[in-house]
């Protein structure tokens, strides 16, 4: 029995129209562009999101959101990260030779997350209050650079 779904299609190659040869094409004289316009005109194309010389919309709505300049160097570090280090004195470049932060990074600041069991010394580096109480219980230093 004949069904629609097992229909094979005989022509492969789809003929392409052919646009602009007179009116009994379907697509003569105006060769499916409408009348006259911007669009019409050979060559003729507009920008995503031009509307005509008013305002557009991408333009009239307002700007939200703030990304900040100072973000791509700099970061924090949590004190589990100083504990896996095998160097008690900490600095800059100590974190960038053992690959905690990237080349880049120019200024860290430590955060309170895990646990410090070492007395270590940090060097030009920030650190938060919390972690700055903690070093100090332990014996350790923090030289501000």
């Amino acid at each position: 029995m004949l069904k629609l779904n097992s229909l094979q299609r005989t022509n492969k190659n789809k003929v392409s129209k052919r646009i602009g040869r007179g009116t009994g094409s379907g697509s003569g004289k105006t060769s499916g562009r409408g009348h006259k316009g911007q669009k019409a005109r050979s060559g003729a194309s507009i920008r995503p999101g031009f509307e005509g010389g008013q305002m557009p919309i991408q333009q009239r709505l307002p700007k939200f959101g703030f990304t900040s300049r100072q973000k791509p160097y700099s970061t924090h570090i949590k004190l589990r990260d100083i504990e896996k280090l095998a160097d008690d004195h900490i600095t800059l470049e100590v974190l960038k030779k053992n690959k905690i932060i990237s080349n880049k990074i120019k200024k860290v600041k430590i955060i309170n997350g895990g646990e410090l069991t070492k007395t270590v010394k940090i060097e030009g580096l920030s650190v938060s209050k919390s972690v700055e109480e903690l070093i100090n219980k332990l014996g350790g230093e923090i030289i501000s650079g």
